[in-house]
């Protein structure tokens, strides 16, 4: 599968460039829940990325041809919750870059200067097409069948859960691409 920083910094540079008044205003470091805030958020296109990747792959039968959608539905029925915060998480981790990388970013992003004005309503389906679009050419195809039984065994759980473990995870873990915010005695 792909490497999610990079994915996180591909959407934070997005979201960067529709909101980057928000990013200065930040603290740098991203909290665990906002982690678990941008996994949920990512979920919905991720299911769509390893479908369309994977589709010759993968049986018919198989747990995204018959529950997949349902799968993603169960995120998808909490994007606009977790959206906030999920682009505030997108935003620190972008405005932690370099200022080598920012003057690269900066480059890259003006033709997004458009749609600086416009409502989040308006912008995260554009957000979401950029996952599946950098996302699915990522995803070895030696990996589909693995990726998809990693995510029949989340399936039972709440999503909730699944993603607050994660940003746990990513809390001990400590990439080196990520500053993750010291627990506040939670």
């Amino acid at each position: 599968m792909t490497d999610p920083r990079k994915l996180g910094m591909f959407l934070g540079a997005v979201l960067l460039a529709v909101t980057p008044h928000v990013a200065s205003a930040q603290q740098r470091c991203v909290t665990e829940a906002e982690v678990s805030a941008m996994t949920i958020y990512a979920v919905p296109s991720m299911v769509k990325s390893l479908q369309s990747r994977c589709a010759g792959r993968l049986s018919s039968t198989g747990f995204l041809a018959t529950r997949g959608q349902q799968f993603a539905g169960r995120y998808a029925a909490l994007q606009t919750t977790v959206w906030p915060r999920a682009k505030s998480g997108l935003l620190k981790i972008i405005a932690s870059r370099t200022q080598s990388e920012a003057a690269i970013r900066n480059q890259n992003t003006r033709g997004l200067d458009m749609i600086g004005n416009l409502p989040d309503e308006a912008v995260r389906p554009f957000v979401d097409a950029l996952i599946v679009q950098e996302l699915t050419p990522q995803i070895d195809l030696a990996n589909c069948s693995k990726i998809e039984r990693a995510m029949q065994a989340v399936a039972p759980i709440d999503p909730e859960v699944s993603a607050g473990l994660v940003g746990l995870v990513v809390g001990l873990a400590q990439p080196k691409d990520i500053s993750i915010c010291p627990e506040s005695g939670q």
